[in-house]
This record gives C-alpha cells, structure tokens and sequence, in this order.
C-alpha cells in the first residue's frame, strides 16, 4: 500500500510524464500494427475465375478476401492454387480468421498455403458464377502471415490506451483534492 499512496501523494508529478511516455506507446503500437499489415502484403488480385500469380520465396502464404464491407460475393467460393510443378499446394482453412475493416472495405483471412517452389502459380476460384458489376470492388490478396505480431501490437494499444487514460484521471484527482486542501 505504500506504493499506492506514494503514487497518490505525488499524483501530479507522476502522471505527466507517465502521460507522456503511454501517448508515445500508443502512437508506437498503431503504427507498428498499420506498418506490419502493409509489409505483411504480397500480391492482390482481381476476382477471376483462374490467373496466374507469382511468388518469389517459399514458405507460408495466407490467402484473403476483400471487398466492400458486409459484401456476400465470397460466399461458397473455393479457392486452389496449383505450383509450378502442376500439382495442388498444401493448405489449410485459417484457424484464426483475423478481420480488419474500414468505414467502406473489409478484409478476411481464408486459407493459408505452404509454397514449397517459388514460381508461378495458377489460382482458381470455384463457384463464381460469372462476373458481376461490382467484382472490380472485390479482391483476393495474398499476404505473408502476421496474426502474432499483429495481436502483440493490438494488447500494447490496449494497456497503453488504459495507462493514458489512468495518468490522466489521477492527473485530475490530484488536481481536484489540491484544490479541497487534502
């Protein structure tokens, strides 16, 4: 407890700079998390039924869908992706379908596939019925995977966002019990 009431007795001192240093973690992790979702793009690409789509270094690729939010156009769509050798790649559904949107696109991670050969690929999507007027608003984009990093990012918005704000309240009650004598 004297810890607390140490923190309490000298509240406006403390909470400033803490003030200071929780807006500078804050800035730090939303663009550490909007930094790691740009590096984390490869490729993206329209919305065909089968195109060709290159890739330059093997190892882990997750496949997800974009398009304008609350968009049903990738409903019951398969998706395969064929190596350079003609054979299928090795995938899995995403166990953890991260999301992020925007006031008008949204983003969902599908599919993860393990390029065992850089190369060209065929990627094809089943069951798309055809274009429609708004598949240039609808795309598929690849992306190295990121969920972790991502996920740390987010907690430290978190526990930062909350320390800004307790430096501020303590800032305040500090400020007010000054002006009651106590």
């Amino acid at each position: 407890m004297s810890i607390l009431s140490f923190i309490y007795r000298h509240g406006i001192w403390i909470s400033i700079p803490a003030f200071i240093v929780f807006v500078v973690l804050l800035i730090l992790c939303i663009t550490g998390v909007v930094r790691t979702m740009r590096q984390a793009r490869l490729l993206s690409v329209p919305l065909l039924d089968q195109q060709e789509v290159e890739f330059t270094e093997e190892g882990r690729v997750v496949l997800a869908m974009e398009g304008p939010f609350l968009s049903r156009r990738f409903a019951k769509l398969e998706y395969e992706l064929i190596g350079p050798d003609g054979m299928m790649v090795e995938s899995r559904p995403a166990l953890f379908r991260a999301r992020s949107s925007s006031f008008t696109k949204a983003k969902m991670e599908l599919r993860i596939y393990h390029i065992s050969a850089p190369g060209r690929h065929v990627f094809q999507i089943r069951n798309l019925e055809g274009e429609k007027p708004s598949d240039a608003e609808h795309r598929m984009v690849f992306t190295r995977p990121h969920l972790g990093r991502s996920l740390l990012y987010v907690i430290g918005i978190v526990f930062a966002g909350m320390f800004t704000v307790g430096s501020i309240v303590l800032f305040f009650l500090r400020l007010a019990s000054e002006g009651n004598g106590v």
